[in-house]
């Protein structure tokens, strides 16, 4: 009786086992049935932080680049953008070189020693295209235009005030200088001069950095001459000569006259040439908001006067600074009307047109990406 009670205790613990063993079981099963759903929580947690600050982006890839040009008010855009911090802000340290001629400028950028150039618009321009330099206008640096004169025919102020020369046709054996041949400068006064029914050969032109002009004017050396921005104001403060024919009146009111070139390394590169440009239009859009509320004139001049040698604030008040298109756009009419010039005049007799030479789409991109104004 014994033995059966004994055998009856053992089956019922037997049966009472998994009972008491099912709770362990739960724990294993729960995961596995919740899994499905924790899965997409653990997947989309890395997203969360790129969400919570769609301003951050990658740190830029630094890079060193050398850009240049004729030192001038012109450049005021870009020099803005140099002290503002717009380019390290994009990761480039740019070093500014000045140069004294257009041709100056050109030579480097086929060797690769200039990245960024920003010439006048020019013959030797298309003639190093020609030559298959890897180059583009990629955007503007000025217009000269009514309340943006950045460009005159000077005229030295005895001249003016004998009344010794009161037209163009009255400069007939005398001397007038220009910045650079084949450029902006020396089209203008060409323009003059043919308009005056003057010859090749009865009016001396000469070449003289924008430096000299005070000088020359002071020492009667020349009689007139092509000039921008510092120097324009510097002179007529000076006494030595007065603002006669504005520029823009040869080219129907309005003449794009700087450009900024690219050269091959920077075309090969269009991560560096769109951080390039953005940094550029945004010193643009504050060069331009100095000129037309006066905010920021002081950075402004600050800027032009660090890289010019007119350092008197006083001659900034005279100053006419040209204009810039926020967005990065040329100004083509007139760029087609220089073209047909040099063109017609035999003067430059190459394959290449300055549309087969420039490329925006990085202005384009930079325009965008800040907001077109």
């Amino acid at each position: 009786m014994v033995r059966r009670i004994g055998v009856l205790l053992v089956m019922l613990a037997l049966l009472v086992l998994p009972v008491a063993c099912a709770p362990a079981a739960v724990p294993t099963a729960t995961p596995i049935a919740k899994a499905p759903t924790a899965a997409p929580a653990k997947t989309a947690e890395p997203a969360k932080p790129a969400l919570a600050s769609p301003t951050l982006t990658p740190t830029p890839r630094p890079a060193s680049i050398k850009l240049g040009g004729v030192a001038s008010s012109g450049l005021g855009a870009l020099y803005l953008s140099i002290e503002k911090g717009y380019f390290k802000e994009q990761g480039i340290d740019a070093e500014n070189i000045d140069f004294q001629n257009i041709q100056e400028i050109i030579a480097p950028l086929g060797t690769g020693q200039l990245d960024v150039g920003v010439p006048s618009l020019s013959t030797p321009l298309l003639a190093a295209a020609d030559r298959g330099i890897d180059l583009k206008v990629v955007a503007p640096t000025s217009v000269t235009a009514p309340k943006f004169e950045n460009s005159w025919i000077l005229l030295r102020k005895d001249l003016k005030e004998s009344g010794q020369v009161k037209t163009a046709s009255d400069l007939k054996g005398m001397t007038i200088a220009i910045l650079s041949q084949g450029g902006f400068a020396d089209q203008t006064v060409q323009l003059m001069l043919e308009q005056a029914g003057l010859k090749a050969g009865e009016v001396e032109v000469v070449v003289l950095p924008p430096t000299n002009y005070i000088t020359a004017f002071a020492n009667k050396a020349i009689a007139a001459g092509f000039s921008v921005e510092p120097y324009t104001a510097r002179i007529v403060q000076e006494d030595f000569a007065v603002k006669w024919i504005p520029a823009s009146s040869f080219y129907g009111g309005q003449a794009q006259i700087g450009v900024v070139v690219f050269g091959g390394a920077m075309l090969k590169d269009q991560d560096l040439a769109r951080r390039w440009m953005v940094a550029y239009l945004k010193g643009t859009r504050d060069y331009m908001k100095a000129l037309t509320t006066k905010q920021g004139w002081d950075d402004l001049v600050r800027a032009v006067s660090k890289y010019t040698p007119i350092k008197d604030s006083k001659t900034y008040e005279l100053i006419e600074f040209p204009y810039v298109d926020p967005n990065g756009s040329l100004d083509k009419k007139s760029i087609d009307i220089q073209y047909k010039w040099w063109v017609g005049k035999g003067l430059y007799k190459g394959q290449k047109t300055f549309d087969m030479i420039t490329d925006l789409s990085h202005a384009e991109y930079a325009a965008q990406r800040l907001g077109r104004q």
